[in-house]
């Protein structure tokens, strides 16, 4: 197996785990610590696992925010070792150079969109 193919297989699947994290912390944030005070239903203290509870919601902020800053990292990486083949679908698909120049644009701010609230999270 060549080198850049385990490098990105490695890196994909970092993400993927790095995007789990992100979803189960955030599903504890906004479901399960909030149903965990409020209810007292059988229901809710059997979806808290005890490693839900042992964590306070500040704990899962802290784990969501760092497994985002990961994911957001390691997607950037991904799209810096995967130019060559963005840049040939468009290339194939957007014939036009000033379109394609407009959607390589529009990456880049939907790009700076997504880090900028990093920038005020720190």
């Amino acid at each position: 197996m060549k080198n850049s193919l385990k490098i990105n297989m490695g890196i994909d699947l970092l993400l993927f785990l790095a995007m789990v994290v992100t979803s189960i912390s955030g599903v504890v944030i906004k479901i399960i610590a909030p149903l965990r005070r409020v209810a007292e239903q059988e229901w809710v203290r059997r979806a808290a696992a005890w490693f839900f509870e042992s964590w306070n919601r500040r704990t899962w902020a802290a784990i969501h925010l760092w497994a985002g800053v990961v994911v957001m990292v390691l997607l950037v990486l991904h799209i810096v070792l995967h130019w060559k083949v963005i840049d040939g679908f468009c290339s194939k698909y957007i014939v036009n150079k000033t379109v394609r120049a407009a959607f390589y644009a529009l990456l880049l701010v939907l790009l700076l969109l997504s880090v900028i609230p990093w920038v005020y999270a720190f």
